[in-house]
């Protein structure tokens, strides 16, 4: 098992390099050959923004402890997980770890991450203090979502589903196809376009109150989401949520909207309607082998909500894939 704790993000590469006691070169972490393979690399982008570029997998355990600092509330980082593949191709199912989302938060809070062996962690992480950021964005005067990450000290967390403009950004900073004079520059103006992207997303959202948070909710918030999607064939109960959760119903549909942005039953249709798109798409099932494989007793029931979520009815989805 490979143990790191990081007291805050900065020297975080370093810190890494020196565990796998590989050389850091031009900012870029090889892994050595007989502890993993892929690569690490930072980038210093000015004026109060770093990006790093995460590509690898390690041949054994590795657990992340990292220690929220007292000027984490002015640095907002941004973690988009799981957005760029290799060759090898298609994931055989959907997990939650497997998800194409986005994290965007501040705050002190500890966080113990366990990233097993032989498992692809690909990421890129863009840290950026709140004076810069709000330079980019600029006033968004009645946005309650900007004003409690730009003009509060509250300890914050949302998460975004990828979207197919910010997938196609972040493949354009992993291949970055400028010569290497241009390099930083070209990664500066995909960084800004990429953290405008997502705010495009978060400011669709509902603009209701924000909670400030505790990192104990923060954990079993992520408990039940992640509970949710290892059983896309049975609906969510509420009452059986709350309780195993601890908290109130109306504690947890709060929390969890504000994470999610969106209801714990509609988060949980929309990556079932993912997983059906995946089984048409990939495993070449019918229509209706697919919608009893998901708990839908009514197969036209199951193509209605199909097609609300997809844009077409299954059978017509299945044909044109």
């Amino acid at each position: 098992m490979i143990n790191i704790t990081i007291k805050q993000q900065i020297g975080m590469l370093q810190k890494f390099a020196d565990i796998l006691e590989s050389p850091l070169e031009n900012g870029k972490l090889t892994i050595p050959i007989n502890k993993g393979k892929g690569y690490l690399k930072g980038l210093f982008l000015g004026n109060g923004m770093g990006m790093m570029i995460r590509n690898y997998e390690l041949y054994e355990d590795m657990l992340v402890s990292k220690k929220g600092d007292n000027e984490a509330i002015d640095r907002i980082i941004i973690n988009f997980s799981n957005i760029f593949f290799d060759d090898e191709g298609i994931r055989s199912e959907l997990t939650p770890k497997d998800l194409p989302t986005v994290q965007i938060g501040k705050g002190k809070i500890d966080i113990e991450m366990l990233i097993p062996k032989r498992v692809k962690y690909r990421t890129i992480l863009i840290g950026i203090d709140k004076k810069r950021l709000k330079e980019l964005l600029g006033e968004q005067k009645g946005i309650i979502i900007y004003e409690e990450i730009l003009e509060t000290e509250h300890v914050l967390l949302f998460e975004e589903i990828i979207t197919p403009a910010i997938q196609k950004v972040a493949n354009e900073i992993i291949e970055c196809a400028v010569p290497p004079n241009l390099q930083n520059v070209y990664w500066k103006i995909k960084a800004n376009e990429i953290i405008c992207l997502l705010f495009a997303e978060l400011f669709k959202r509902e603009n209701s109150p924000v909670q400030n948070l505790n990192e104990n909710d923060v954990v079993i918030i992520y408990q039940i989401r992640d509970q949710i999607l290892q059983q896309l064939n049975v609906p969510p109960l509420l009452s059986n949520l709350a309780k195993q959760s601890g908290m109130s119903e109306s504690k947890l549909k709060k929390l969890f909207k504000q994470i999610f942005g969106n209801s714990i039953f509609n988060y949980y249709q929309t990556f079932r309607m993912k997983e059906a798109a995946r089984l048409l798409n990939e495993k070449k099932l019918t229509v209706s082998e697919v919608g009893y494989h998901l708990g839908f007793s009514n197969m036209s029931h199951f193509g209605k909500i199909f097609e609300e979520h997809i844009g077409m009815k299954p059978k017509k989805y299945s044909s044109s894939v």
